[in-house]
Parts: C-alpha cells; sequence; structure tokens
C-alpha cells in the first residue's frame, strides 16, 4: 500500500504537483494516456504519483522488449496483481497459452477476475511502445470496450497504443497528458539546478536552456549536470533542435573521458548489462573496474541492476546514443565484439545472452552452432519456451537440416502440446537424407525415440504396447536416448497401474539422467517415482522424498514445479490446506501448455477441491471446466476422468441432483455402469477406476445402494489385483461406509479398525475423507463415543473432522414409523436422485409445499440436509 507520508521531491528529479493532480484524474475514466518521447519524465511522474496515500491498488508494470511475448506479458501481470492485490483471485484468470485462446475468451476472464476487486484498481503500464503483439493488444483493448468500473488503466508509451481509442475518445473516457503537458518549467529548472549542486542561473542562460531543450527533461538534466562539471558557460553552446542536444550529450559525456575510457564506454553499450570482469572479458582490456567507477562517479545514467552486485546497465536512450555513435566511428568493430560475447556467454552458461549476440554477428554458422548448444541446456533445464521463441527465427530447411535443432523442437513441440506441429517436423525429418553422414545411426534412433514420444503423450494411455520401446533403450547406443527411453517406460507403466515396474525403471531413470545432466527429465523421472511410492502406500519414503527435492530446487528452476506439484499432494493430504493452497497459487502463473499434464491436472484439481471446502462452489466448478478445456489439446482420458470424478463428488455433496445428472448425461457414466456392472471385469487403468467410482456417487445419489456395492465390490477386486493401496483404501472406505449403515456401532468400530489396520492409519488421510463420503461423520461418531482409538496425533492432524462435540447418531428410526404416508413418498423420491421440482411434479404439490415436507423429514430422521439423509438412510 502507498505510503501515508507526504511524497518529497528526489534529488535530481523534477516533482511537478500540477501533473500529479492531472494524474489524481484518471479515477474517472477507464484509460489514461501518457504519450511523449523518451526522457520526457514519465516514469517519474507515475512513481510520484504512485507515492501519493490513498485508498487504492496499484499494479506498475514496466514493460521490455521480452514482454511483447503474450504469454509472459500476461503471466507478469498476473503475478504483480496477485503480489499487491490479495483479492485477485489466479484462479478467475490465468493465462494457459494466447495461442490457443481467443482474446476475447481471455479479456472475459479477466474481467472476471477484475470485479472480485473491490477498491479502486489501478493498473499502470511504463513503457508500452514494446508491445506490439496482436494477441496482447486484442486482450485489452476487448476488456477497454467495457471495463469494470473500480478498474483504470494508464499506459505510458513514447508511441500511440497499437488498439483504437478512437470511441473512448468520443465518449470522454481517455485522459490523456502529452509531451506538451510533461514541459518542465523555468522554476523547476532552478529548483533542479539547485539541488544538483549548480552554480546560480543568469536569466539569459536559464532563457536559453528552456529555449533549446523546450522543456525536454531528459535534456535539460543533460545540460545541468554538463553545465556543473564543465561550467554554466556550456549550456551557451547548445542547438536548438533535438539532434543537436543529442551530439552535445555525446561531446558532454565522452568529450570529457580519456580515449581509452570513452572508446570501452561506446563499446559496452553492445551489452545488456556490464560488470568488471564481463567487460574485461569482451572487450580485451583490464579497465572495466575502473571505466565503472568513473562513470558511475560522474553519474552517467548507470543504474545498478537489482540482484546483481557490481552490474550496472546504461539508461536506454544513453545505450542507444552510444551504439549509434560505434556504428559510426568504429563499425569495424562490432561484430568481433558480439563473437566474443557469444563465446563468453556460452562458456559461463548464459545461453540466452550467447544467442542473441551470436545473432547479431549475422554468421548463420556461429548462429546455428551457438542454437544446438542453448537447445540443448534448455531441454536439459527444462526452459522450453526458450526453445519454441528462437525456433520462430529459423526456416524449416534450417531446423531439418540440424538434426542438433530438429529434434529438441520436436521434442519441446511434444511436451507443449503442439502436437500437430511435432508430427509436421517428425514427418519432415524422416524425409530428411543422413545415409552419407557419420552419425546416420544415431539420426535413424532419434527419429524413432520422437515418434515414440510424440504417441506416448499425444495418445496417453492408448499408447503402443512397450515392446518397441524397450527394443530401442536395449539397442540404442546413444546414451541419452537410453536414459529418456527409461523415463518413458516407467512413465508408461505408471500410467497403467505397473506400480512396482514404474518404480523400478523411474529411480533407474533419475540415476542416468541426472549423471547426464539432463536435470529436468531427472526431476519428472523422480516425480514418478514418487508417485508410484505414493500409490503403494510407502507414503513416509514418498513424503519425504518428495519434501527433500522441494526444499532444495531453486523456485526460478523449472524443476520446481515437478517438485512443487509432488508437495501440493503432501500437504493436501495431510490437511495443511492453507500450504497446500498457497502452494497451487505459487505454481498456478507458471503453468502453461509446456508444463506437465500432471502439474496441470493436479493444480487445477487440488484448487477446485479447495474452492468446493470454502464454499465457492462457482469457483471450483470453474476450476474443473478450465481443466477440461486445456485438456482437450490431447487424449488425456484418465485426466479427464479425474475431473469427471471431482464434479460429481462435488455434485454429491451439495446435493445438486441436477447438475450430477448433467454430469453422468455429459461424460456416458450411464452407459458405463451397464457395460460395467456385469460381466468379467476389465483391467485396470485409471480412467477406468476414476469412472467407476463417479459412477457409484451417481448410484448412491439415486438410492440404487445394491447397484454400487456390486460396482464398488468389481472396482476393489481390480485395484487390489494391481496393487495401488491408495486407491484400493479409498474405494473400501466407501465400501464401509454403504455397508455399516444398518450394522451396529460396534460392528462398525470392527469394520474401521479392519480398515486403519489394513491400510496403516496415515494412508487414511484427507483425500480418503474427501472421496469416501461418510467415512469422516462415521470415524467422528465412533471416536467421540470411545468406541474407536486413535492417537492424538491423527485427531489433531484433522480437527474439522474429530469434533470434540460428538456427531449425529445415525438413522436408528424406521422412517415408516415416525414419518406420514405423504412424507414417506417424498423421502422415497428423495432418495431415488429427485430434485425438488421433480418430486412436486410426482406427488402434484407446489415446491413450496415439497420444501416444507422436507424440512419436516430432516426434523424426524435427525439430520441436516438431502445428502445426509440419502448417505445415512438404510434401504427400504
Amino acid at each position: 500500500m502507498p505510503s501515508s507520508e507526504t511524497p518529497r521531491p528526489l534529488s535530481g528529479r523534477f516533482y511537478r504537483a500540477d501533473l500529479v493532480t492531472l494524474l489524481n484524474q484518471s479515477d474517472r475514466v477507464p484509460l489514461t494516456l501518457l504519450l511523449a518521447p523518451a526522457g520526457a519524465g514519465k516514469s517519474t511522474l507515475l512513481n510520484q504519483w504512485q507515492a501519493q496515500p490513498g485508498d487504492r491498488h496499484v499494479v506498475q508494470m514496466g514493460l521490455q522488449r521480452a514482454d511483447d511475448d503474450p504469454v509472459r506479458f500476461l503471466r507478469r501481470f498476473a503475478e504483480k496483481t496477485r503480489a499487491a492485490v490479495p483479492a485477485f483471485d489466479t484462479s478467475w484468470f490465468m493465462p494457459f497459452d494466447v495461442a490457443e485462446l481467443p482474446p476475447s475468451s481471455i479479456a472475459d476472464s479477466l474481467y472476471d477476475a477484475l470485479q472480485q476487486v473491490t477498491l479502486p484498481l489501478f493498473i499502470v503500464f511504463d513503457d508500452f511502445q514494446h508491445i506490439q503483439s496482436e494477441e496482447t493488444l486484442s486482450v485489452i483493448a476487448t476488456l477497454l470496450a467495457d471495463p469494470p468500473e473500480n478498474v483504470h488503466l494508464i499506459i505510458a508509451s513514447r508511441t500511440q497504443p497499437l488498439f483504437d481509442v478512437s470511441r473512448l475518445r468520443l465518449d470522454d473516457q481517455v485522459l490523456e497528458i502529452s509531451a506538451v503537458d510533461l514541459k518542465v518549467r523555468r522554476s523547476d529548472v532552478s529548483e533542479l539546478n539547485q539541488r544538483l549542486g549548480g552554480e546560480a542561473l543568469e536569466e539569459q542562460a536559464l532563457d536559453h536552456l528552456m529555449a533549446i531543450t523546450e522543456g525536454w527533461v531528459a535534456g535539460v538534466k543533460i545540460a545541468l549536470l554538463a553545465g556543473i562539471r564543465s561550467g554554466m558557460q556550456t549550456l551557451q553552446d547548445f542547438n536548438a533542435s533535438q539532434p543537436e542536444i543529442m551530439d552535445y550529450f555525446g561531446h558532454a559525456v565522452l568529450k570529457g573521458l580519456p580515449d581509452s575510457a570513452r572508446t570501452l564506454f561506446m563499446q559496452s553499450a553492445l551489452l545488456d548489462t556490464v560488470n568488471a570482469e564481463l567487460g574485461d572479458e569482451i572487450l580485451q582490456t583490464r579497465q572495466s573496474a575502473r571505466l565503472i567507477d568513473e562513470l558511475t562517479s560522474r553519474e552517467l545514467f548507470l543504474v545498478p541492476v537489482p540482484g546483481k552486485p557490481a552490474s550496472y546497465r546504461y539508461h536506454a536512450l544513453l545505450r542507444d546514443f552510444l551504439q549509434a555513435r560505434l556504428k559510426i566511428e568504429m563499425p569495424d568493430c562490432i561484430v568481433p565484439i558480439h563473437r566474443r560475447a557469444t563465446r563468453y556467454f556460452i562458456r559461463t552458461g548464459n545461453f540466452e545472452q550467447a544467442v542473441w549476440h551470436a545473432w547479431r554477428t549475422g554468421d548463420a554458422a556461429l548462429f546455428g552452432n551457438c542454437l544446438e548448444k542453448s537447445f540443448e541446456f534448455w531441454l536439459q533445464e527444462g526452459y522450453s519456451s526458450h526453445i519454441l521463441e528462437w525456433a520462430e527465427t529459423l526456416d524449416d530447411e534450417t531446423i531439418l537440416g540440424r538434426l542438433e535443432l530438429a529434434a529438441p523442437l520436436i521434442s519441446t513441440l511434444t511436451l507443449s502440446r503442439r502436437f500437430f506441429r511435432a508430427r509436421y517436423y517428425l514427418d519432415a525429418l524422416k524425409e530428411q537424407d543422413f545415409s552419407g553422414r557419420e552419425d546416420r545411426y544415431h539420426h535413424s534412433q532419434t527419429v524413432d525415440f520422437l515418434e515414440l514420444h510424440l504417441q506416448l503423450f499425444q495418445h496417453d494411455t492408448d499408447f503402443m504396447e512397450g515392446a518397441n520401446l524397450s527394443l530401442l533403450m536395449e539397442s540404442s547406443g546413444h546414451r541419452d536416448i537410453r536414459a529418456f527411453a527409461l523415463a518413458m517406460v516407467a512413465y508408461y507403466h505408471l500410467q497403467h497401474g505397473r506400480l512396482e515396474s514404474a518404480l523400478a525403471f523411474s529411480s533407474q531413470a533419475r540415476d542416468v539422467l541426472l549423471r547426464l545432466g539432463q536435470r529436468f527429465t531427472a526431476g519428472y523421472a523422480g516425480l514418478i517415482t514418487a508417485l508410484a511410492n505414493q500409490q503403494l502406500g510407502h507414503i513416509g519414503e514418498a513424503v519425504a522424498f518428495i519434501v527433500e527435492n522441494f526444499n532444495n530446487t531453486p523456485r526460478d528452476c523449472p524443476t520446481w514445479s515437478l517438485w512443487a506439484t509432488g508437495m501440493v499432494v503432501v500437504l493436501y493430504d495431510q490437511n495443511r490446506l492453507e500450504e497446500a493452497q498457497q502452494v497451487c497459487e505459487d505454481l498456478l502463473p507458471m503453468v502453461s501448455s509446456a508444463s506437465a499434464t500432471e502439474v496441470i491436472s493436479t493444480v487445477y484439481l487440488t484448487l477446485s477441491r479447495l474452492q468446493h471446502l470454502q464454499g465457492k462452489q462457482k469457483s471450483a466448478e470453474r476450476m474443473l471446466e478450465k481443466l477440461l478445456g486445456i485438456l482437450q489439446l490431447g487424449n488425456y482420458e484418465r485426466f479427464v476422468s479425474m475431473a469427471v470424478l471431482e464434479m460429481t463428488r462435488q455434485a454429491l455433496l451439495t446435493g445438486n441432483w441436477q447438475r450430477l445428472d448433467v454430469v453422468v448425461d455429459r461424460f456416458g457414466l450411464a452407459e458405463w455402469v451397464q457395460e460395467n456392472l456385469e460381466g468379467e471385469a476389465a483391467m485396470y487403468s485409471q480412467s477406468w477406476e476414476r469412472r467407476g467410482l463417479a459412477a457409484v456417487y451417481w448410484l448412491m445419489a439415486h438410492g440404487r445402494n445394491a447397484e454400487a456395492e456390486t460396482l464398488l465390490r468389481r472396482l476393489l477386486a481390480v485395484v487390489k489385483g494391481a496393487g495401488i493401496k491408495t486407491r484400493a483404501s479409498i474405494i473400501e472406505a466407501n465400501l464401509l461406509v454403504l455397508t455399516s449403515k444398518a450394522a451396529t456401532a460396534t460392528e462398525q468400530s470392527r469394520k474401521v479398525d479392519a480398515l486403519i489396520t489394513r491400510y496403516g492409519l496415515l494412508n487414511i488421510n484427507r483425500s480418503v475423507f474427501d472421496e469416501a463420503p461418510g467415512l469422516a461423520g462415521l470415524m467422528n461418531r465412533l471416536w467421540s463415543a470411545g468406541q474407536l482409538v486413535l492417537p492424538d496425533f491423527y485427531t489433531g492432524l484433522f480437527p474439522a473432522v474429530f469434533s470434540t462435540a460428538p456427531a449425529s447418531e445415525p438413522l436408528e428410526v424406521d422412517p415408516g414409523s415416525v414419518l406420514t404416508p405423504k412424507e414417506s413418498e417424498i423421502f422415497e423420491l428423495l432418495q431415488s436422485g429427485m430434485t425438488n421440482a421433480q418430486i412436486s411434479e410426482s406427488t402434484g404439490v407446489s415446491v413450496t409445499t415439497t420444501k416444507w415436507h422436507l424440512k419436516n423429514i430432516y426434523s424426524k430422521l435427525g439430520v441436516s440436509n438431502r445428502t445426509e439423509a440419502v448417505l445415512r438412510a438404510t434401504p427400504r
């Protein structure tokens, strides 16, 4: 929040109270434009305005060229908004992949998210001239077409924004502050000169300075600094035109430097940042430290780089000027400097800078070789966006002519679900003639691997049997391919519930991949190891492994998202819900089309479940629909089935029978029941098991408990046969709840004890309570009555489950003995899964009368809602 103190002028900067007052009017319009050349004081004005006290939220983004990427722009916006505005719910708006969503859809999501913010919200984009992406501009234009009332956009730019604001202008909905408004006044110049320590300006000198700078802030400051160092009489030497001011800038800055420092000054402008080591290496000198000291002492627009001690960048205006002078005075040095920078950054592992400099050499061979090394490194570390970005600069011939470029690109396209484009390059690569090359055998194996890789991720559980992959793994002489194949085999076994095999292959793959430096894929293999252990019931081992890697992985490393995903599962199962939500919200801005499907699915499903627990049902349903939209990009039936299970579970617990029936119809669960209730049981698959449990919820809601029990027993037999203890515990818990309704408390206690003994107390966790509706209430009643002994640490983990007050007793009355004939009729219809409207239509009474009857029924039976009545009533 802004400081409550009155803002004070900063040293070396103008403070314009009149302009701050003008900018305060931005709360009356949806859009404010600050349009002026570089150095006109736009950023200074914004900072002074923001420093004012006020009951508002301000999200300020200083933009760079890299922000012209729509995904980066929107992700940065989401992160900054969440940091500044606690009420901004990232689950409502999360840029997943702009290339696959229409701008109108993104704008609608952004609109919904911004409407949740109650205080006035000012969104400030500085240096907006860098934004030229049609997708980003369309999102902003669409939002401005119908903006939320409390949201105000402020854009500072050197040029007009590339979207149409004519309608807003016609409606007087734009506040515009131009270069004319930003011109400094005589009094401002005198005040600044005094703060800088300059001699008093004579009126004639001040008149001349105002005339030649025309109030341009940067020009005034450059002139005053030069006058202070060289004598105020030098102000008379300025020409009135802006190019001449720039010429004077060159003389004032460069002329006072020794020749060696002057040369290094201009040459160092080719670098994004400069420090002593970097300057000495690339500029072939030992004077970089002295140059930096000289420039900082002269306050020549060197800006410290946050987080990088002793590193600086030049003011953008100064850097552009120096580069222009370098092209004129020393053009022959430019390419060699870029070459040396390329080699330096490759050696130090800064491949983003290496590629940037290699590109500027104009040397296609150097650029290609640098890209090969960079693609290899980015694939190892998981920086898929860099590969996709630089691939756009290459033609197909260049990509396909270099296997070291084509293979990482195809693999990245596959992982980011751009399957059609991956298929295009893979088929084209197969047509390339490598017969005369020494690496033709490697080429053949790589193509085979990429084919299997694409099929695995595109077709998921329908992927071909593992024989071909095993053959590739055994025959490959290329260790990277063999290691990747190990990870793919592990993933395949995990998909099909062969957990011991998944565990063995993933552990081996991780060891080999780490030795090869393939850290991202090694992290993915590690996640498979953790998931396999978790599903096998090795909870302690899985938790320790995940926690150790999560704590030891830097957050800016792509592998962090993998371990954070595992950490979400750990925290949620341990009922540490606030921590689980925090990690999910930290992950959400990082989720993109290149994220592992397990990451995407876990984040969205967990957030939906948390929102459901918080009573935010609309938000919970929205998250599930977003997940289903993402999963449409491929054949992800098992992940779809997880979403279906969560949809039916939430509908059951909220008593929303209408939504439950819609989900059943949408995903064919009634047909699934007909196909699987009898006959030979299917082989285990995650999709089959999750749909089966969803079908059980539906059958229970409709009072078809006998069929639900039959289906649960079939599910349990298959899941036990596969050795998946976590899922078996959930299915058996549902069976226990369903079959214990008419049992005595002693028999119920015996069954619960048997469940705990069979699976282990720690395996009866938050997920089991969630997915076995009624288990928590049953265990609480038995524990409260002293018929179930549980350790304190366990009951302390689930305070919402094991309350000190005894839970409601199960139905001990026969509904037929306490309900009137009409109430009995309505109760039977309720158990069949009918909505209030359907019950009213069937019985011929109004909905109001039906609700009145239901209220009486709940009271007589000792239940609080329809879901409890259905779950606890003994079938008649």
